[in-house]
């Protein structure tokens, strides 16, 4: 048997290759990111060790998209990434790589502050910005699986999808609105004012912790009022309005979604609907914008900056204030560009006549827009338009007697209490204006702060019921009372099912009311018990501003301003909540995969 051939090197020492070094495993960049953090936040603010870590920081971006696209290759030759998720996963990191851009630039930016590291808001916004771009840049790394699920659940969810939307763009404007350039001094504001302010806008909310025309500077306004028209339009109906104009086709499951959002009855009606909305909201828009203008005009004040003093400066310039007044009162917005709102044109018949007109034409919704004028086009050809659909009636018939109370209401409560120093003529319009504006609008021509409680009480019950479905109001919708109350006419007469205005009401319309007015008293009690906890205000000023909140309207008694921290981010919540609803809400976080095709055995409870 030969003996075997010794292989080339036999007897020589044997050398394990070294390990490559690991700069990008998790371990790595969480140590060497958390070292970094805290000298970092230790020595804030420091005019040279800062700039030195900052400086760091900004050199170490590189190294993170290279560790992202590089972990994204390693998981793509895996197989780990499903193919329908590639394009929601870039997209993913392009806007985490803008955030963390931002807070970067947002530290570079305060550098140039001159009070420096002697400001304690300038600290405190200087070691936000820092632990943000901490969790944004280590968060996207070690949490890639759980961002992944998120991103592939959410494509096909328009609940969640709307829930994903909004939140970013509340994050991404309150980035902006803490710019130094969006603010008359950067000091004077936070994080966390910058991310009130943007959701109450992207929310169109107008609650306020700052007065904005004294706090932001032109660009700061220009960036509200992006916010509240985008959060009036919807973010998906806006980009998929930009699709639709760049000609580029929808995808099939994109359709589905934005179909299932805005309600529309086909795919073929789609770009249709989605059109028809921007163009109409615009065109209305740029009507009331012609009208205030021509309004405004008679007001030189309004063309005065915010240091004039005067109760109508703030604007500086009568067109800005019209377009700007315009937006927010058709988006239901609430926001003024007026030191003190819109209470000196109080006796003002056009200023207040447009905005309440806004006001309820934003509120009735789009589906009912596009009805009134196809009945209306029929109607002028000579020809007879068909009945508009029980939705459309029952807005415009539930509209109008929640009008017609609150405008009764607010003069029996208020006519010789914060009226009383009104003419009878100013007295039925500011009480028309104060009726029409708590359907989730908030350009009061009067101070609620001093009203009765019985007026506070009768104002949130008008705010909690709000606009219409498919508008740019808040509330549980004036269609969920409206079959709410035929439920219970049908109970006290024994009907078989509810009537409402000649047609009888499905039993999963029902179901779904009854479950939006349920989720709406539980979020709002839940919420109200939170602030109660932390807030140490009249309760019942609480109660006003929660609701005003929830149904995303921008009255106050006052208190906003004052807010702590923890309370301005509760309330930041509830408008959140409120603008995206209650029930999208539910459907976003729960797990319908339990669902089961049978039916189990009926048994009666005791009710009452």
């Amino acid at each position: 048997m030969a003996a075997p051939v010794p292989s080339p090197g036999a007897g020589a020492a044997i050398v394990a290759p070294r390990p490559p070094v690991r700069w990008a495993a998790p371990a790595t960049l969480l140590t060497g990111s958390a070292v970094l953090l805290g000298v970092d936040l230790a020595l804030a603010v420091s005019p040279t060790l800062s700039v030195v870590l900052t400086a760091i920081e900004t050199l170490l971006v590189p190294a993170w998209l290279a560790a992202v696209i590089k972990k994204e290759r390693q998981a793509g030759r895996r197989g780990a990434i499903p193919a329908a998720s590639t394009k929601p996963r870039w997209g993913a990191y392009v806007v985490l790589l803008v955030l963390l851009l931002a807070c970067i630039a947002e530290k570079w930016l305060l550098f140039r502050h001159p009070a420096g590291g002697d400001d304690p808001h300038l600290v405190a916004l200087y070691r936000t910005y820092t632990v943000l771009a901490f969790v944004l840049a280590n968060g996207s790394l070690l949490g890639r699986r759980p961002l992944e699920r998120l991103l592939v659940s959410t494509m096909d969810h328009p609940a969640r999808l709307m829930l994903l939307s909004f939140g970013l763009a509340a994050v991404l404007g309150a980035f902006l609105l803490t710019l130094p350039q969006a603010v008359h001094d950067i000091a004077h504001t936070s994080f966390v004012d910058g991310l009130f302010m943007a959701t109450s806008a992207i929310c169109v909310t107008g609650l306020a912790v700052h007065n904005v025309a004294d706090v932001y500077t032109p660009l700061g306004q220009v960036i509200l009022l992006l916010l509240f028209q985008v959060g009036g339009l919807g973010i998906m109906v806006l980009s998929t309005f930009f699709v639709i104009v760049a000609g580029r086709k929808i995808h099939l499951r994109d359709a589905a979604v934005m179909a299932e959002m805005i309600d529309a009855e086909s795919f073929s009606k789609l770009r249709r609907s989605v059109a028809a909305i921007v163009a109409y909201t615009l065109i209305v828009e740029a009507i009331g914008a012609a009208a205030l203008y021509a309004t405004f005009r008679h007001y030189p004040d309004i063309a005065t900056p915010a240091g004039a003093g005067a109760p109508l400066s703030g604007a500086g310039d009568h067109l800005w204030a019209a377009v700007f007044h315009a937006v927010s009162a058709y988006c239901s917005a609430g926001f003024s560009l007026f030191r003190e709102g819109m209470a000196p044109l109080v006796s003002s018949v056009p200023a207040s006549g447009v905005v309440m007109v806004l006001i309820v034409i934003g509120g009735l919704g789009y589906p009912v827009h596009d009805e009134l004028v196809r009945w209306v086009v029929v109607r002028v050809r000579g020809g007879r338009p068909p009945r508009l659909s029980l939705h459309t009636r029952t807005v415009l018939v539930t509209s109008a007697v929640l009008i017609v109370s609150g405008l009764v209401g607010f003069l029996v409560l208020e006519g010789g209490r914060s009226m009383r120093e009104l003419s009878w003529p100013t007295r039925v319009l500011a009480a028309l204006h104060q009726s029409i504006t708590t359907r989730s609008a908030g350009f009061s021509t009067v101070d609620f702060g001093a009203m009765s409680s019985a007026t506070w009480m009768m104002t949130c019950v008008l705010m909690f019921i709000g606009a219409a479905p498919g508008s740019t109001g808040g509330g549980v919708k004036v269609t969920t009372v409206a079959v709410l109350f035929a439920t219970l006419r049908a109970e006290l007469r024994g009907f078989e099912a509810p009537r409402l205005l000649g047609r009888t009401v499905p039993a999963a319309l029902v179901r779904r009311a009854m479950g939006v007015a349920f989720l709406s008293v539980l979020l709002v009690a839940g919420f109200l018990f939170l602030l109660l906890l932390v807030e140490p205000h009249d309760p019942f000023a609480i109660v006003f501003e929660t609701v005003s909140a929830f149904a995303t309207v921008g009255l106050s008694t006052g208190i906003t301003s004052s807010l702590s921290t923890p309370g301005r981010l509760l309330v930041a919540v509830i408008m959140f909540i409120g603008r995206i609803g209650p029930l999208t809400l539910a459907l976003a976080l729960a797990n319908q995969s339990g669902a089961r095709g049978f039916r189990l055995p009926e048994e009666r409870v005791g009710i009452g």
